[in-house]
């Protein structure tokens, strides 16, 4: 009887896994396909263009959810798709005085791909507290590393291309630059941070109630 209950357990845990793998390569995908759909060049659905040189963007936001919903590969894998729309739409229809640089993928692509890694890692270390909820800790990540996001992606261009930076931005260094574009990442964090926290809130409570179905039905 007891071999019965322990091999019952042991099916029951192995299909929990693999719904859960299966779960996050389903979300990482939908979140990938999210991403490329809204950097079809020319079309600049994830991009509110604000003046020539700078512009907001909502594309972070699928990384986050990703990183958040999918674990470490999955924000890695979406900040890879979005660091490369990034450097497509520069390099196919450049918009703005900054787009010339994103062809380089040291300041498009490895600065997302780390952003989708800390977003993970921030997210991890708020939910190692147990009286936060999940909701509460997305929203908290998603409004730093939407910061931090902004401070990787400017950083790497005065990292890497620091000549071509300083001439295009006038002369102004690091510090002045994000003076500048501070409040449009707060934007950005505000909207990071509402719609995180709903879509964490939405799917927590869906996922608490199939596993309630699924522990009923076993005990039938």
């Amino acid at each position: 009887m007891i071999l019965y209950i322990s091999m019952g357990e042991i099916k029951l845990n192995s299909i929990s896994l693999v719904a859960s793998k299966n779960r996050r390569i389903a979300i990482t995908g939908a979140f990938s396909a999210l991403i490329i759909l809204m950097g079809i060049p020319g079309l600049h659905l994830g991009y509110i263009q604000l003046s020539p040189a700078a512009s907001l963007t909502i594309m972070h936001i699928p990384v986050i959810l990703a990183a958040v919903l999918a674990g470490l590969p999955g924000g890695i894998v979406t900040g890879l798709v979005f660091g490369l729309t990034s450097l497509v739409n520069a390099a196919a229809n450049p918009s703005g005085l900054l787009d010339p640089l994103f062809v380089n993928p040291f300041c498009s692509v490895l600065p997302r791909m780390l952003f989708g890694a800390a977003a993970w890692g921030v997210f991890r270390l708020l939910s190692m507290v147990s009286v936060f909820p999940k909701a509460l800790c997305a929203a908290v990540t998603s409004f730093l590393t939407t910061l931090l996001h902004t401070v990787m992606v400017i950083g790497s261009m005065y990292v890497f291309l620091n000549s071509q930076m300083s001439e295009t931005m006038g002369g102004m260094g690091f510090v002045m630059v994000m003076g500048v574009i501070l409040p449009g990442a707060l934007l950005e964090a505000v909207a990071a941070t509402f719609v995180c926290a709903a879509v964490t809130a939405a799917m927590s409570a869906a996922s608490s109630k199939k596993a309630k179905i699924f522990s009923e039905e076993n005990k039938d």
